[in-house]
């Protein structure tokens, strides 16, 4: 890993009791306003909408992330555009789908649809430089298998790929320099056998030793460089949590109480009505999955262990900012990649399906020039939409964009033209595989699943989506009401497989015009 912009001299020596602290101060500095707000985008990877206590988990301990919802805007019905790492984030790196930036699964996997992203000039940042911003990138990237954000012009970390952190010199040189070190995992669970697929685990060293803390402390020196001039800053930390393996320091480890852990509402799910992809998945791609949720349990505290020593870091960045005199002026953005099945449906592992708990994402903005800020937003958004409002906060929105502005949503106002339903992509991460859905805001689920049968959930009666009622006549005019907004949704985002999906539903009227439409029509004049 090369860091342009270096991270210096560590914070401090450990303390006896306390590991590594911030040096302390007398007195709150105030760094220079400028004209433009700063921005700090937190994104964590892989987590569950229902993870934080601010989304109503009365178990998950989030004292941090839900300090930013009581002073920001929640949005409870926020959406990743693809449940898969790659996609998701160059879709919130360049406010566009994953059909149309190119990244449609992860940059380093074996059947990868490009392992660089296509058109970098496209990124947030870049915009941003041109307006004078420093730009700094901390922690995971995956938008890219041998180029970093610094190969991109940011400055600061630069591991390109998903990123071997705990191989990595400079987190080697901390480690030394401060007398640190960290052990083989201690009680590994795995997902299959000869110990393949670590799913958690117990961290063998302090926390100051984790990756986390020490992408909070990188993140806390860059604050202190960028709040010594007057020049805005757009700093981003994207931790690798709590992403499997879930492995919380034994200073969190236990803090959740596994007998308070019930079932997930859809854990004893037969499958019955879903695709046999997702039935074949569970029987045969993890041939170690927990069959009882005693083990799974087990899993789901550790999940919740690691997050809240995730949080943790989080809170020491967010008083940083706080102590600099940086939080009057600064944009906070807290979002996750996707989100992360975690047992769910009879003990699915990791991501990449269409169901609720892959896609449904915590987002939560902080934007204290806008007050009155704080509250919940119940519209539809995406992770996307992300790059749009900050852009239209500085006054150069852009409407080409896939992703739609929520700016007005921060300032307490309802949005200008509020999506009615949401639109969603997969395209594969066990073997290619496209697969869309559709989310209505009345509460009706339609996944589009080409070569298998389609499913349809009402969430206003069935949220753990386990009753497929595709088939049901009671639905049948929803249904069908539904597969012509999906039709409509694939068209509007010019969506490659807009004609495909149409001729599917048994539609050969309304199509794009696409090259292959005409070669399948003997009749039709070539041109």
């Amino acid at each position: 890993m090369r860091h342009v912009l270096r991270t210096g001299a560590v914070l401090a020596a450990l303390a006896l009791a306390g590991g590594i602290a911030t040096p302390a101060r007398a007195a709150k500095t105030t760094a220079t306003t400028s004209a433009k707000p700063n921005i700090l985008w937190i994104g964590v990877d892989q987590m569950r909408q229902d993870t934080p206590g601010c989304y109503g988990n009365r178990l998950c301990k989030t004292p941090n992330i839900d300090r930013l919802a009581r002073d920001g805007v929640t949005f409870t019905r926020a959406y990743t555009t693809c449940c898969l790492c790659s996609p998701a984030r160059a879709s919130m790196f360049t406010g566009r789908f994953a059909f149309h930036h190119g990244m449609g699964t992860n940059c380093d996997l074996y059947h990868s649809l490009a392992r660089e992203l296509p058109h970098p000039e496209t990124l947030l940042h870049h915009r941003l430089k041109a307006r004078g911003y420093r730009c700094g990138f901390v922690g995971k990237w995956h938008v890219g298998t041998d180029l970093g954000p610094v190969d991109h012009g940011f400055e600061g970390m630069n591991l390109p790929g998903y990123g071997d952190i705990k191989n990595d010199a400079d987190f080697q040189r901390y480690l030394t320099t401060n007398g640190l070190s960290f052990g083989p995992v201690q009680n590994p669970i795995f997902g299959n056998p000869r110990q393949k697929t670590l799913m958690a685990g117990h961290w063998n060293g302090p926390t100051e030793s984790t990756p986390a803390y020490y992408l909070a402390n990188t993140t806390i020196k860059m604050l202190e460089e960028y709040a010594a001039n007057s020049r805005p800053f757009f700093l981003t930390c994207q931790f690798w949590g709590p992403h499997s393996p879930h492995l919380p320091s034994p200073e969190f480890l236990g803090m959740h109480d596994r007998s308070a852990i019930e079932p997930w509402k859809n854990f004893k799910d037969n499958l019955h009505g879903k695709p046999e992809s997702v039935r074949r998945f569970r029987r045969d791609f993890y041939r170690n999955l927990p069959d009882d949720w005693a083990s799974w349990r087990e899993v789901v505290g550790l999940y919740y262990d690691f997050t809240t020593m995730i949080d943790q870091q989080i809170g020491r960045i967010l008083d940083q900012l706080d102590a600099l005199g940086l939080a009057d002026n600064t944009l906070v953005i807290f979002v996750s990649d996707h989100g992360d099945m975690l047992g769910c449906h009879g003990g699915l592992f990791d991501k990449g399906f269409m169901y609720e708990e892959a896609f449904r994402i915590p987002m939560i903005v902080r934007w204290p020039g806008a007050r009155p800020a704080s509250g919940t937003s119940d519209a539809l958004v995406y992770n996307m939409d992300i790059m749009p409002t900050i852009l239209d906060l500085l006054g150069t929105p852009d409407d080409t964009l896939d992703g739609q502005s929520f700016l007005p949503a921060l300032q307490g106002k309802p949005l200008a033209s509020p999506r009615e339903n949401i639109y969603l992509e997969f395209h594969g991460i066990r073997y290619l595989y496209s697969q869309r859905a559709l989310v209505t805001r009345d509460g009706y689920k339609y996944i589009f699943n080409p070569g298998d049968q389609d499913e349809f959930y009402d969430l206003n009666t069935d949220p753990a989506e386990l009753a497929n009622v595709i088939d049901a006549e009671r639905y049948a005019k929803k249904v069908a009401a539904i597969r012509e907004q999906i039709k409509a949704a694939a068209r509007t985002a010019r969506d490659p497989i807009s004609d495909y999906v149409a001729k599917l539903f048994g539609d050969w009227e309304k199509l794009s015009g696409q090259f292959e439409s005409a070669a399948y029509d003997p009749g039709q004049e070539r041109k």
